[in-house]
């Protein structure tokens, strides 16, 4: 049965398509729970329709740049650079690299153009940045310039002592059940004789 999605459904389509879904699919759960209408020359050409169809767009996009929004708010985004001499960085931070470190650290995709970058960003230390999601909406992010070398040093730094601190509590849980091995338990062994029926 062909439908047209008044929402977002799972592995089906996006608001506005017109799918292929199995007959029961569409009469059991599709149309009963308004995520779709089955799909006829009249329904599509309906004025009233289409209002519908893109007030739930608006409706979901505006869900869906809440939650990127409340992602944002107040996070911090590392961002490793290169420096040369007065603590300035070779070159200069982008808003492609800041949307490629919120991806990687945040695992939240923006679009580059988003973030608004006022002043180069040539130097270490941490700047706030808004991010203007849609209309009306925007959230605040604060990216922290560090050395590259020193990040580097310090993730190393950071990875061993985790290691290290693994390799204790292993030794210690080891050390545990070792001395639960020491102590023998006997089994003694049941001599009384077999009872007779």
């Amino acid at each position: 049965m062909k439908v047209v999605l008044l929402a977002n459904v799972k592995n089906v389509g996006r608001i506005g398509d017109l799918a292929e879904v199995a007959d029961g699919y569409a009469r059991n759960f599709l149309i009963p729970q308004s995520l779709a209408s089955p799909a006829s020359l009249k329904i599509m050409r309906s004025v009233e329709f289409q209002k519908k169809l893109e007030r739930n767009r608006e409706i979901q996009e505006q869900i869906e740049a809440e939650v990127l929004a409340g992602g944002l708010q107040g996070a911090v985004v590392v961002i490793p650079a290169a420096v040369g001499g007065d603590n300035r960085i070779h070159g200069q931070i982008t808003n492609q690299q800041i949307a490629d470190a919120i991806l990687e650290q945040l695992e939240l995709k923006i679009d580059r153009h988003k973030i608004e970058i006022d002043q180069p960003l040539r130097n270490l230390g941490m700047t706030m940045l808004p991010v203007r999601i849609t209309r009306g909406l925007e959230a605040s992010i604060t990216v922290d310039i560090v050395d590259a070398e020193e990040y580097a040093a310090a993730q190393a730094e950071a990875l061993a002592a985790a290691q290290a601190a693994e390799a204790a509590g292993a030794e210690a849980a080891e050390a545990a059940l070792g001395g639960a091995d020491d102590t023998e338990f006997v089994d003694e062994e049941d001599t009384s004789a077999p009872e007779e029926l």
